[in-house]
Order: C-alpha cells, then structure tokens, then sequence
C-alpha cells in the first residue's frame, strides 16, 4: 500500500511538472503535440509573409522585416524583386553568381552590407544574388533553384546550408524534429529501390489544410524519419514515471534545464541542450547509410542539374557554433561524406577554418537560431569561398 501510495504521488508530481514546465518550454513534448491549437494570427502573419504551397516557405518579392535576436538585438533586411535579398552595392551589376541555401547563406542577425554574398560580390566586383531562406534544408534549396534558375541565370551557383541539413532533408513537419514549428510543413525526397529520388510534394498546399492537419496525421507519421527516430521517444505521457525512466538520459535534463529557465524568466538553458542534442542526432545520420545516401543523391541531382543549364556547381558547408566544438574535440563529423561527394561538385568546408580560428565570440553571434556568423564571421566566409569562385570565374 505504501509503494502503490508513493508511485501515485510520484506520478502526479511528474506530470504536475511536464505540463507546468511545459508552458515556457516547447520541447517538452506531450500527446496534445499530435494536434497542436492554431495560431490563427501568427498563421495569417505566416501565410502572407513567408509560405510557399510548393516549397512550404520562401521570401517574398519587395518585403521587408527585422531579425531580433538575444537581448532585443535587431538586423534588418529587405528582399528585392528578385525575391533575393537586396544587394546595396551591386543592385544593378551583372550577377555572376547565385547562392541558395538556408540561413547561413541568407545571413541572419546580420545588415544586408554584411552578408558574405554580399562581401563576395565585394571581391568578384559582381553580384552574388542571395536567395537564402532560413531553415532550409539542402532539398529546398534545390527545388527552388530548379523552379527559378531561368528567370535568374548565372555562370555559378552556390547552395550553403549547415551540415546538419542531413536531418532537414529527412522531414515533411519540421514539427516532429524541431517541436513547436507547427507551420513548417515541406517538401521531401525518398529513395527508390534503385537509388533514385522521388519527390514528396508538401503536403500542406491550402490555408484549410492547415486547420485539417490530423487528416494527414498518417501520412506525415509514415513519411517524416523523425516522428519515430524522435517525436515518438520523446513524448511525456502516462505512465510519466515511466516515461522519464526511458527517457531520462534527454528528459531529465531538459526539465531541469527549463525549471532553470522559468525561474530566470528568459534563459537558455533548455534552448542550448536542444541545439547540441540536434547536433549530435546530425553527427549519427552522417554514420547511417539510408541519410547519407539521400543527401549524396540530392548533391548528385544538383550538380546535375546546374551543368545541364551550363553553370558550375559549388557546396558551401557552413558550420553552426556548436559544430565547431565537435571538429575541435577531433569529431569532424561530416568530413567523410564531403570526402565522398568531393567528384561530383566543388566542395568549400568552412568548419576547419573557423574551428582553427578560435575567435567565436567575434565570428559568430550567441542568438535564439543557434549561432549565425557576425559580420565579421561573414567576411571571413566571404575571402575564403572568393578563393574558389575567382578560380572558377578566372577572376583576379
């Protein structure tokens, strides 16, 4: 009676804790993440600012906003007609190169002068038109560089992405990866029995779909790699004693973490844990043959596809901040892939480079998005792919 008695406490406190811990913590997940509430009015704010039926979100021509980050900090940036970001010094110079890719290539927290597309237009004495688009994984970058090349060719194009664009092309709800994006719905490529890639149009094409999301709940649940690789173990639900016990090495962790957080009204705590277990997840997808071979395949179709339109094609890896603590610890977790693609594309790693650096607090800035480059991280970006790309244009 006394142990029946004290687990019933026990599970109580537990789940007291999940859902009070949860209001300020979105990566406590619970069964109710299966069916989140709409947003109405951040869906709106959405729907005209940022989504794409096609590619599930993209920049939109002649818009502007404010990137805040840590401590009310504020970068603005503005998109031209192009639907690339705006180039302040070479508006109306030839584009010599086009660069697609996710945030790091779009250059959050930064002006648009600090951009590295911006810098390497600097150096090329010729635009470099930035269609970046934040969390993009590898899979976006290139459908949308197949549906735009022809309005806006060039004789190079670069895609950028963080390496852990190994998970991004894995997810059609970045919800079940990144808990609490309930609007990121994607396009997604699957592999055939002959290693050939099959596109999985986005799922969510209509404004209604969004309000009818447990209709497809099936479908997402089969075709995102994450809902049972993550979403799934992740979940804090009765028996919630339990539930921890298997949980404990991620949950545990994190709830302290977010205690943490709620006691100091706005910490990191929570955010930090969850930016260094992704990357960890990313560094085992590069040791898995089906992701590692999805991603080569995805690499494949678009340098592909950039030399049938008689361009070359460039990889950019861009690190996170904490991906450079695992190179540092000898862990250069994606240096075989790259090493494995290195005939297919031009490949610029930037990892070595600001990993021997050791000057993160000026490379990179501590935001809410896990580390962007600073302008002056950007600058050093810019010289080191101009080394490339001046080779390849026969610029001196």
């Amino acid at each position: 009676m006394l142990v029946t008695g004290a687990l019933l406490v026990g599970e109580i406190t537990a789940a007291t804790a999940v859902h009070f811990l949860k209001r300020t913590c979105q990566w406590i997940v619970t069964p109710q993440d299966l069916s989140p509430t709409i947003d109405i009015p951040g869906l709106d704010k959405f729907i005209a600012h940022g989504w794409d039926p096609e590619l599930g979100w993209c920049r939109k021509p002649n818009t502007n906003g404010i990137d805040t980050g840590w401590g009310e900090t504020h970068a603005a940036y503005s998109i031209d007609p192009l639907g690339a970001r705006s180039s302040p010094g070479y508006a109306d110079a030839r584009i010599s190169v086009l660069a697609y890719g996710d945030s790091y290539t779009f250059c959050r927290q930064v002006e648009d002068t600090e951009t590295w597309p911006e810098q390497l237009s600097h150096a090329l004495n010729a635009r470099v038109a930035n269609f970046g688009i934040g969390n993009y994984g590898l899979d976006q970058a290139l459908l949308r560089l197949e549906r735009e090349y022809d309005k806006c060719p060039a004789p190079v194009v670069i895609i950028g992405v963080v390496p852990e664009t190994i998970s991004r092309v894995l997810s059609v709800w970045k919800h079940f990866s990144e808990y609490g994006n309930t609007f990121a719905f994607k396009p997604k490529f699957s592999l055939s029995d002959k290693d050939e890639l099959a596109l999985i149009e986005n799922p969510v094409q209509t404004y209604e779909q969004f309000f009818a999301i447990d209709k497809c709940l099936p479908l997402l649940q089969k075709q995102d790699f994450f809902y049972q690789r993550k979403f799934v173990p992740d979940m804090l639900r009765f028996p919630y004693l339990w539930h921890l016990w298997h949980s404990r090495k991620r949950n545990l962790p994190l709830l302290k973490a977010a205690l943490c957080d709620r006691m100091a009204h706005e910490g990191r705590n929570a955010f930090n844990q969850v930016m260094k277990r992704n990357i960890n997840i990313a560094a085992e997808l590069y040791c898995e043959h089906e992701p590692v071979m999805l991603l080569r395949t995805i690499v494949q179709r678009f340098a592909n596809f950039t030399r049938q339109k008689g361009a070359i094609p460039v990889l950019v890896f861009l690190p996170q901040l904490y991906d450079l603590h695992l190179i540092r610890s000898g862990d250069h977790y994606y240096a075989n892939f790259l090493d494995r693609i290195s005939n297919e594309l031009e490949i610029i790693d930037l990892g070595p480079m600001f990993a021997a650096s050791n000057k993160d607090a000026d490379n990179y800035i501590d935001d809410r998005y896990g580390g962007h480059l600073s302008a002056a991280g950007n600058r050093l970006a810019a010289q080191k792919i101009a080394e490339t790309i001046k080779t390849l244009l026969n610029v001196t």
